[in-house]
C-alpha cells in the first residue's frame, strides 16, 4: 500500500474530485453538476468558511471531508456552525476502493484543525437511515441532539465536544 497524504484543497481538485470518483455518482447536489458543486465548496474555502482536505496518494485521490465554520445566507444553523467555537463536518466521502483508515485519518485530521483554530463543538449532519453513518459517527464519539425534517426526509444531527 501506498502513502497516503492529507492535505488542503486547492483549485485544480474540482475536476479530480469528480474524475477520482471522490464525489459524484448518485443524486446531484441541488440538480447541479458535481464539478460546479465543488467550485462552490472552494470558493467557500477561500472566503474562509470552510475548509476542506483531501486524502492522495499514487492512485489519485481518495477522500474528502469538509469543515464548515458558517454557512452561506439563507442556511445559517447557529447549533450547528456559528462562525466561532462551533463548526460542522461535512462531505465526508471516500472512494469505494480507499484503502481502510481513510476516512479515520481525514476525521482526526479535521478534528485537529478545529481545535487549533478555537472550536469547540463539532457538529455531523447524517440521515436517519443511514444506520451505518450513524454508528460510524457514534464510534467517533459524536452524539444525536437534534432531529428535523427536510424535504421529505428525517435528518439526525450529531455533535461532540473537542475541548
Amino acid at each position: 500500500m501506498s502513502r497516503v497524504f492529507i492535505r488542503y484543497a486547492l483549485p485544480r481538485d474540482a475536476d479530480r474530485l469528480v474524475a477520482d470518483g471522490v464525489v459524484g455518482g448518485g443524486p446531484r447536489p441541488t440538480g447541479e453538476p458535481w464539478p460546479a458543486r465543488v467550485q462552490k465548496w472552494l470558493s467557500e474555502q477561500q472566503a474562509g468558511r470552510r475548509l476542506i482536505l483531501v486524502a492522495e496518494d499514487v492512485s489519485g485521490l481518495l477522500g474528502t471531508v469538509q469543515l464548515v465554520f458558517r454557512f452561506p445566507v439563507g442556511y445559517v444553523d447557529p447549533e450547528a456552525a456559528n462562525g466561532v467555537d462551533i463548526a460542522m463536518v461535512e462531505a465526508l466521502k471516500t472512494r469505494t476502493d480507499a484503502p481502510p483508515g481513510v476516512a479515520n485519518q481525514l476525521i482526526t485530521d479535521v478534528q485537529n484543525i478545529a481545535r487549533k483554530r478555537g472550536v469547540k463543538t463539532l457538529t455531523f449532519l447524517l440521515q436517519m437511515g443511514d444506520n451505518r453513518g450513524i454508528a460510524q459517527a457514534k464510534s467517533w464519539g459524536f452524539e444525536e441532539f437534534r432531529i428535523m425534517p427536510e424535504q421529505g426526509r428525517m435528518l439526525a444531527f450529531f455533535r461532540k465536544s473537542i475541548e
